[in-house]
């Protein structure tokens, strides 16, 4: 008899321990899944901010044509006003060294005027 107790009371221990062991292993996968729910929102929000660095890539080779492209305008425009001022000094000018000298500066300021259109036609895609 005194065995039949000590076998019960050693079930109930037993039974004890495996709910407790029960308990335990389902409130650890619990934890694994906030922990799986977190990683997922973590990478959705890495997603999202991979997303915005290529936008912002993107509009940073754009900014960076368009200053490329105004950087080539205003070049034109400088040796355009070199080409005037030339000009200018060419009507005026009063010996003939000096207007040879002034000849040498209008072939080479055309020369640059040349070369920047067509690099300015080459950004604007005019070149084709």
């Amino acid at each position: 008899m005194q065995n039949t107790h000590i076998n019960i009371i050693l079930q109930m221990i037993a039974l004890l321990f495996l709910i407790i062991i029960g308990y335990l292993i389902f409130n650890s996968s619990t934890n694994w899944k906030i922990v799986a729910s977190e990683l997922d929102k973590a990478k959705e929000e890495l997603k999202i901010s991979k997303d915005a660095i290529t936008v912002a890539k993107s509009q940073l080779e754009n900014s960076k044509k368009e200053f490329e492209q105004m950087k080539a305008r205003k070049n034109l425009i400088i040796h355009r006003r070199d080409s005037l001022i030339l000009a200018f000094k060419r009507k005026t000018a009063k010996d003939w060294t000096e207007l040879l000298r002034i000849k040498d500066s209008i072939q080479l300021t055309n020369d640059r005027l040349a070369k920047d259109r067509s690099v300015l036609d080459g950004l604007f895609g005019l070149d084709q």
